[in-house]
């Protein structure tokens, strides 16, 4: 056996095709592997390689390459110095995370200078395929490629494939790391039995394209509990609709934290008996923040025999010590008769109800709302504030303490923070089909 076979022999010894791992990082520094990666090729995740190497040498390439062989330009390549008998090589590698992707691994072993002519230089080839990463067999539909789904490091997503599979994973943590446009009828995240309960991060991207119809419970959520979104927005052409309680972001949410989001929709009711909720961002709010963002929309019956009992700019009813601040709402209303019967609807600027959550509605001081602001119109708006009943009221303002109606916005409210807010513009889609471009606050994280 010459000494060139052996050399390549012992080369790979250990690895195999089926120990690669995604992962988010290198991890602690190793000692005795140094990775110097070529050409400034630089991702935040990549492939994770256990590796033994010959005692022969310390000098390998380690290249990464698309598809089923080592042809052409790698995607990646790295030499690595490696003194330890065995670790982990690290190589970055912006792989599609959206889907199964195969790549080649090959790795090249050098002889040492003072064994140069007695060993001889060798290459092996590794054939594998990304897989999941969330524990889900190969070939799953919406499967996650990136991620554990913890704090640190989360799930990512990337296609609507991935995000109708959040409900598959329903506390852990989600990243969405692009603009995704949706298509055809979305089926809402959760339900009332298995809610949300996880943390979505939209990373200031969109969504675009929701359009629902057929719930109980409209929204891109059905029902969160316990749950945090942020720094997404919701922007659609299409309709978000319910026959309960429908909501941009959640048909209901209880315990849960809305920050640094907005909407840009049309929300209805398609209910034809009873008495659904609607909120420009959640229908039905129970003790929940809403933070730092915004609805520019409307909000609509489509049954004249139907009142909407609750709607809100922002939530159709609030209960137990919810708190609202920092937001705004530009809406146009069209949900129901004004007759003040006892089945009277409530209307708010940016809640429709607020409840103490012992069964009475409706007492004032139980959202803890400051520095918000509405502007509405149409049929059905918040222009009431009394009503008949100490059980069957009807605010406004009213009820909506720390609540401003505006007409428009001629610069930054001075209790916006410059930091997370500047003066834009947001094209608001009306009843009639068309739309208006009015000038607003927006959040900067949605602005690079």
């Amino acid at each position: 056996m010459s000494r060139a076979v052996r050399l390549r022999r012992l080369l790979t010894a250990s690895l195999t095709a089926g120990m690669f791992l995604l992962t988010a990082s290198a991890g602690a520094a190793q000692s005795g592997i140094t990775v110097t990666v070529q050409d400034n090729y630089q991702a935040d995740y990549g492939v994770t390689i256990p590796f033994t190497r010959s005692p022969r040498t310390t000098d390998y390439t380690f290249s990464l390459y698309e598809g089923g062989s080592a042809a052409g330009t790698p995607a990646v390549s790295a030499k690595v110095e490696m003194t330890a008998a065995q670790g982990d090589v690290y190589l970055p590698l912006a792989y599609d995370i959206t889907g199964p992707q195969s790549y080649t691994l090959k790795i090249e072993a050098r002889p040492l200078p003072g064994r140069i002519g007695t060993d001889t230089a060798a290459a092996r080839e590794f054939s594998f395929t990304t897989k999941p990463t969330c524990g889900c067999a190969s070939g799953t539909a919406g499967a996650f490629y990136r991620g554990s789904g913890s704090a640190a490091d989360p799930f990512y997503v990337g296609s609507q494939q991935q995000l109708a599979h959040v409900g598959a994973h329903s506390a852990a943590n989600i990243y969405q790391d692009r603009d995704i446009a949706l298509s055809g009828n979305w089926t809402p995240i959760g339900s009332q039995s298995a809610p949300f309960m996880g943390t979505y991060n939209g990373g200031g991207h969109r969504i675009t394209g929701l359009n629902i119809s057929g719930d109980n419970h409209g929204g891109l959520f059905g029902y969160i509990n316990q749950a945090t979104i942020q720094r997404l927005g919701i922007e659609t052409t299409g309709v978000i609709s319910g026959t309960e309680a429908v909501g941009s972001f959640s048909g209901v949410a209880n315990n849960s934290n809305l920050i640094s989001c907005y909407a840009v929709a049309q929300v209805r009711s398609t209910a034809t008996s009873g008495w659904p909720v609607l909120g420009g961002l959640i229908g039905s709010n129970t003790a929940c923040l809403i933070e730092d963002s915004y609805f520019a929309g409307s909000l609509q019956c489509t049954d004249g025999s139907v009142n909407v009992r609750w709607s809100g700019g922002l939530c159709g009813i609030a209960r137990e010590l919810s708190t609202v601040r920092r937001t705004w709402n530009i809406v146009e209303y069209s949900i129901g008769s004004a007759s003040l019967g006892p089945n009277r609807r409530m209307v708010g600027g940016v809640a429709g109800d607020v409840s103490s959550g012992s069964g009475s509605e409706c007492r004032p001081g139980q959202l803890g709302a400051s520095n918000n602001y509405w502007s509405a119109s149409g049929s059905g708006g918040p222009t009431y504030a009394v009503a008949n009943s100490a059980n069957d009221m009807n605010y406004d303002s009213g009820v909506n303490t720390g609540c401003t109606q505006i007409s428009s916005f001629s610069s930054l409210p001075a209790d916006f923070d410059p930091s997370v807010w500047e003066m834009g513009t947001v094209t608001v889609p009306t009843l009639s089909g068309g739309s208006k471009t009015v000038a607003a606050p927006v959040l900067k994280v949605f602005q690079s």
